[in-house]
């Protein structure tokens, strides 16, 4: 880190003290981030200490001018990445039948989903993106908002894409997350 990052990022003893003044809504905040990018392998409450941690211990650097919250949430989102990267990166495990020594076959499990466990995620996204997608039937921009969300699409793409400014598209993406919230309080359940 430069000395010109090193001041404009928050201190260890800021950090300590934006989270222990973390409102009941962040912490819901946080809690549905973390449960949004869960994976089996990694819990959501797993997630989130993990973000604390590395906040703590200054291997994840807050901006100055980041809000904690946000800083938390999108450390939550870069660990669930980095930890999917590190699955797919794993290598397969293949078992091996009776070598030269003689010693009985080991049979090892693939890491890998299997086809039926691909399906059935394939077919619960598509569900899922249906069912989110019919919140807003009766609000077109809103619609193509989340399915550009849900395409990667970045905000000024979506703005452009929408023709909508800032201001209304902000107000967009507040009335987005307050629908699907009260449509799936506890997160997305298959």
């Amino acid at each position: 880190m430069s000395l010109q990052e090193a001041a404009t990022a928050k201190s260890r003893a800021e950090i300590v003290e934006a989270i222990r003044g973390l409102s009941v809504a962040d912490w819901v905040r946080l809690k549905k981030v973390a449960a949004y990018y869960a994976r089996p392998a990694v819990p959501a409450q797993d997630l989130l200490q993990e973000a604390f941690a590395r906040a703590l211990d200054g291997s994840r650097v807050c901006p100055a001018h980041v809000d904690a919250v946000r800083f938390l949430a999108e450390a939550v989102r870069s660990i669930s990445d980095g930890e999917r990267e590190k699955a797919s990166r794993r290598p397969a495990l293949v078992s091996i039948e009776g070598g030269s020594s003689g010693a009985a076959a080991m049979n090892c499990p693939d890491p890998e989903p299997g086809v039926e466990d691909r399906i059935v995620h394939a077919e619960q996204d598509a569900r899922m993106r249906a069912d989110v997608l019919a919140l807003f039937a009766d609000d077109p921009a809103a619609k193509d908002i989340v399915e550009g969300t849900m395409e990667g699409m970045t905000a000024e793409e979506l703005r452009e894409l929408t023709g909508l400014d800032r201001t209304t598209y902000d107000s967009k993406r507040k009335l987005i997350r307050r629908r699907i919230d009260k449509r799936y309080p506890e997160g997305w359940q298959p």
